[in-house]
């Protein structure tokens, strides 16, 4: 916590008509895995300054981790150099272990229904101010700029930042005189009833229901448009049909048969 302390009243120091930024930054994921990053940014007037007093400016500020031991990078924002260094966890109760001390308290808690935080930093209690020839706590943010940054899952419930950054992230500024005590709470989204999914079976419900009538209606006016079916005429008994004898008039049995005399001559 002290390293952290001494750096930001360092840097008040020097920064004096200058500008420099100091950032601790967290992220959390809901497994309770992230990354942990301490960034510190100079404009070219203050790193000048460090250049004439201590030599390589880039070296030593480079080297200002914040006592965290991990992966250093640097990049340029406008007029200002950042320098990173950055490590992953996978558990957030390890954080306070591998910020070394930069929290005085720090308590993470993960549910199914969201997330909270509880944290505390304490720059006066840890450094003795009075050996700085400035008010630290006088320091205007237009030349040193101290700030944590937090981003953890799910919606903005509850908090205390100063800020919620446009990405999401809670905001607090870092007093240089003063305790900081830190609080946020996030909620998961409950999952919506897919309406959108009732809608697409009705749609699909209506569309099958429409190609059926239309279907339905293109039989009816082709059976109103075909010609009735021709009646097929009468089936005669075959044991009604007459011989050609009995259509000539001739009987065909008894005394009036012409069988008749030959059976009777026989």
């Amino acid at each position: 916590m002290k390293r952290f302390s001494i750096l930001i009243a360092v840097l008040a120091v020097l920064a004096t008509g200058c500008r420099a930024e100091v950032r601790l930054l967290l992220d959390v994921t809901e497994d309770g895995s992230g990354t942990l990053a301490a960034e510190v940014g100079i404009n070219q007037q203050l790193r000048d300054i460090i250049d004439q007093l201590a030599g390589d400016g880039d070296a030593i500020i480079a080297g200002l981790d914040l006592g965290l031991v991990g992966e250093s990078s640097t990049r340029v924002e406008g007029d200002m150099t950042v320098y990173t260094t950055r490590i992953a966890f996978d558990d957030v109760d390890t954080v306070p272990e591998a910020a070394a001390g930069d929290f005085t308290s720090f308590s993470v808690e993960l549910t199914d229904a969201g997330t909270s935080l509880e944290a505390t930093l304490d720059l006066a209690g840890e450094l003795d101010l009075s050996q700085f020839p400035i008010d630290l706590g006088g320091i205007d943010t237009e030349t040193l700029q101290a700030r944590i940054l937090l981003s953890l899952p799910g919606e903005v419930a509850d908090h205390n930042a100063d800020e919620i950054m446009p990405d999401g992230r809670f905001a607090w500024d870092i007093p240089l005189d003063d305790e900081l005590y830190m609080y946020a709470t996030t909620l998961y989204p409950k999952a919506s009833f897919p309406w959108w999914l009732v809608g697409l079976l009705a749609l699909s419900a209506a569309l099958a229901a429409g190609v059926w009538l239309a279907a339905l209606r293109h039989e009816n006016k082709g059976n109103a448009k075909r010609p009735p079916a021709p009646i097929p005429p009468p089936v005669q008994n075959p044991a009604q049909e007459t011989s050609p004898a009995t259509q000539s008039g001739e009987p065909t049995t008894g005394a009036g048969s012409p069988f008749f005399d030959l059976d009777r001559d026989s």
